[in-house]
């Protein structure tokens, strides 16, 4: 039972992290911020960066479910209007959906995480260790053959995500129309996986960095 939940909890801390990862970058404003002026959004979409930056938080709260609807209007060129098309709210629902899921299954990790290191804790602190240290080399060979693909091959991988993860084209957009592509083309994209994997790799490292010290402890019969 103890190296079921050793082997379980190691699956789960990548899977948390990534997760918790992916969040952060998402609602990181200043993030968007750089992007937008890296791929001159404000020249591309004909939006005042002060409006962008607006825009941005409602894209978030309807992301996370803290708005109802993906009808924002804003200003283009100075006229105040709605912004997006049939197909990119139609789009977005689907990523808002995908969205939840993915909240629903960071909170699930976090609920079982809670109960694995709690058992693990009381019954083994090594192996409590060990799941911390499994975790985060599980999440470094993961993370290195995954940013290797994204650095290689990121347009099959692009395209690969969509259709895994949608049943549908709405993905697809034509940047002569689309505002919302303009505001996330490719390199936004790009730049968010790179941004994520370094997140995580980071979170990963103070796990790893828990597990040893966790280790080292026990080894020398601290109170804890």
């Amino acid at each position: 039972m103890q190296k079921i939940a050793t082997v379980c909890a190691a699956i789960l801390v990548p899977v948390l992290i990534v997760l918790c990862s992916v969040q952060l970058v998402v609602q990181n404003d200043e993030f968007f911020r750089r992007q937008y002026a890296a791929n001159k959004v404000v020249e591309n979409t004909r939006i005042e960066l002060p409006e962008l930056m607006r825009i941005t938080d409602e894209i978030q709260a309807y992301l996370f479910g803290r708005r109802e609807d993906f009808n924002i209007n804003g200003t283009v060129g100075g006229e105040y209007r709605p912004l997006f098309t049939e197909r990119e709210i139609l789009h977005m629902a689907d990523v808002r959906n995908l969205f939840a899921s993915g909240l629903l299954l960071r909170n699930s990790a976090i609920v079982m995480l809670l109960l694995l290191g709690t058992y693990l804790y009381r019954a083994n602190r090594a192996l409590l260790a060990q799941a911390l240290v499994g975790g985060c080399l599980l999440f470094f060979v993961l993370g290195a053959v995954s940013g290797l693909l994204l650095a290689v091959r990121f347009d099959e991988m692009f395209v690969l995500f969509h259709e895994a993860f949608f049943d549908n084209d709405l993905w697809l957009l034509d940047p002569q129309e689309s505002i919302l592509i303009n505001m996330v083309p490719q390199p936004f994209f790009v730049a968010a996986s790179k941004r994520i994997l370094l997140t995580a790799a980071i979170l990963s490292g103070f796990a790893g960095v828990a597990g040893c010290l966790l280790r080292r402890c026990r080894q020398k019969n601290c109170k804890i």
